[in-house]
């Protein structure tokens, strides 16, 4: 049998297709369908090889054609980019609008809250300057959650201060 009569066995993840002819497969490589690296076996032969090893298998030296609509295609967008993982991950937020978030909750417990109030207005300031960079930081929220049970819990610690003070004029 020559090598052009020759018919392929082309396995991919397990999966065999074929077999075919060695001028489908040299198609099938110029279109992209096929891989040299694919593993292919000759009809009657023992073993499997690669495509780029067959005689009469022509490997194209550039790459395959685009699809069609590649070029139309949407850019890929980033992880941090979709709305609705930033809600559920930190992904692209600002680190001083996490800590602001969180300073703020423990603010409840009245301590960290001079706390939660400083480090939400840095947060602030990190977020806004980071709007002009490729990479804008997120977590606005955050840090206005921070920064508005700062006020609050500094406003309390301020109460009770003139309480205890007033209360020991007495």
């Amino acid at each position: 049998m020559s090598e052009q009569s020759q018919r392929i066995v082309i396995t991919r993840d397990g999966q065999e297709f074929g077999p075919y002819s060695a001028d489908e497969v040299n198609g099938y490589l110029a279109a992209g369908r096929l891989l040299p690296s694919d593993l292919a076996k000759p009809e009657g032969a023992d073993s499997w090889r690669t495509l780029s090893t067959l005689p009469g298998v022509d490997i194209p030296s550039s790459p395959p054609p685009l699809p069609p609509n590649f070029a139309s295609a949407p850019p890929a967008q980033l992880l941090g980019d979709d709305p609705g993982i930033r809600l559920l991950l930190p992904v692209g937020r600002s680190g001083w609008a996490i800590a602001a978030g969180y300073l703020g909750l423990f603010s409840l417990i009245v301590v960290p809250a001079p706390l939660a109030l400083i480090i939400s207005v840095i947060a602030i300031r990190d977020i806004r300057r980071s709007k002009a960079s490729p990479h804008p930081k997120y977590g606005m929220g955050r840090a206005i959650f921070g920064l508005v049970m700062g006020i609050l819990g500094t406003a309390l610690i301020a109460f009770f201060l003139v309480v205890a003070a007033l209360s020991h004029w007495k």
